[in-house]
């Protein structure tokens, strides 16, 4: 219920003089990779409800979902529960700033693609976030031209989930939308099962080691060889193709 709140709040929002300075009718154009967008999902973080307020106006109607913290912890949470794709992150927040975020992200996952706003251009900022991968570094006030070349970029990191990736000759995956396709057929998957095909797919050219599993499938959360057994087994059948190889004592990769 509070995020329905807040939500609607933000739609409710008054225009502002911060509204006042993005020219809606001139940014929106800009916004070259629409059909694209529309597939993904966002989580937006910024502390200032007047900076939220605009980013929503502009930018929810492009994305599949967009979901707004105000803090690293309710961010956190999203990033969890939900499938994000991009994330734009102010890096000044009360308590914590958005590059130690940034960097826990980035310490079990490579695939979300990230830009970050801020005020400031603190070279020991930059660093960090050089070193986070960031896809792309906004000053603010907010330059929709520079977002719209962050979204580029953003793309380029995920373009793998906006193409089916050919399995075999009769199973396709979708990753923006979740969906394996055998012979024709949408098969369903659980959350865990997306994620460990999701991690096997993007990592083709290695072994995926088991610890590797337990952090992104699992989120360090436990983890029993029962349980991971049980999770192979059940995407193997369902894929209905022998394609989820073991090297023993090594770990596990995709044969395509």
């Amino acid at each position: 219920m509070g995020r329905i709140y807040w939500i609607l709040k933000i739609k409710c929002w008054k225009m502002t003089k911060y509204h006042a300075v993005l020219d809606l009718d001139f940014v929106l154009p800009m916004l070259t990779h629409k059909p694209v967008l529309k597939n993904l999902n966002l989580l937006f973080i910024d502390d200032n409800i007047e900076v939220s307020a605009s980013a929503y106006q502009l930018l929810s109607k492009y994305f599949k979902n967009m979901y707004l913290a105000s803090n690293v912890e309710n961010a956190l949470k999203f990033y969890l529960k939900k499938n994000v794709d991009i994330i734009i992150s102010d890096i000044q927040m009360p308590n914590n700033d958005g590059l130690s975020f940034i960097e826990k992200i980035r310490q079990n996952d490579n695939h979300v693609a990230i830009i970050i706003l801020t005020a400031f251009t603190d070279t020991d900022y930059l660093l960090r976030a050089a070193n986070s991968q960031i896809d792309a570094y906004i000053t603010k006030p907010l330059n929709f031209q520079k977002l719209n070349a962050g979204l580029e970029a953003s793309i380029k990191r995920i373009a793998w989930k906006l193409q089916p990736i050919v399995i075999s000759e009769d199973t396709l995956y979708h990753a923006a939308q979740k969906k394996l396709i055998v012979k024709n057929e949408e098969v369903s998957l659980g959350n865990k099962e997306c994620l460990l095909l999701e991690l096997l797919l993007f990592n083709t050219n290695r072994i995926v080691p088991k610890n590797e599993i337990h952090n992104i499938v699992w989120n360090n959360q436990e983890m029993t060889d029962a349980a991971l057994k049980n999770l192979l087994g059940e995407l193997r059948k369902k894929l209905q193709c022998d394609v989820i190889k073991n090297q023993p004592a090594r770990g596990w990769y995709i044969e395509i």
